[in-house]
């Protein structure tokens, strides 16, 4: 016992250290291991980011071809006749109707007269 009362300075020292260096070690230890889920973190916040960017990539051309698609649709939308358009067309046909009627009745008068004459139709 009386050496360990002169040699307690020492053995205390060693002790300290051996704790230091033990704490030191588990210091580094979980400083590779955060390290190491900070890295994984990371890649797969790089990776969802990279996919979220590919996804908005393609949802950004699927939206401009549909623009374009829209802008046609408009576009031959435009062009396709109007109440007016059709309104007048009625009219040019019921006229037109009108000429055929005339004309049939024309003929009609015609071959009444051919007939009324003796001419047979051939």
């Amino acid at each position: 016992m009386a050496t360990i009362k002169t040699y307690w300075p020492i053995i205390l020292t060693v002790l300290n250290f051996a704790v230091l260096w033990i704490c030191w070690s588990l210091k580094q230890l979980a400083s590779t291991e955060v390290r190491t889920l900070v890295d994984a973190a990371v890649a797969a916040l790089k990776q969802a980011d990279s996919e979220a960017e590919a996804a908005i990539d393609d949802h950004e051309t699927r939206l401009t071809r549909a623009e374009k698609d829209v802008e046609a649709l408009r576009d031959d939308i435009a062009k396709l006749p109007t109440k007016a358009d059709l309104a007048r067309l009625e009219g040019e046909v019921k006229a037109v109707l009108k000429q055929v009627e005339r004309a049939g009745a024309g003929i009609e008068r015609i071959e009444g007269f051919f007939l009324a004459k003796g001419v047979e139709r051939t």
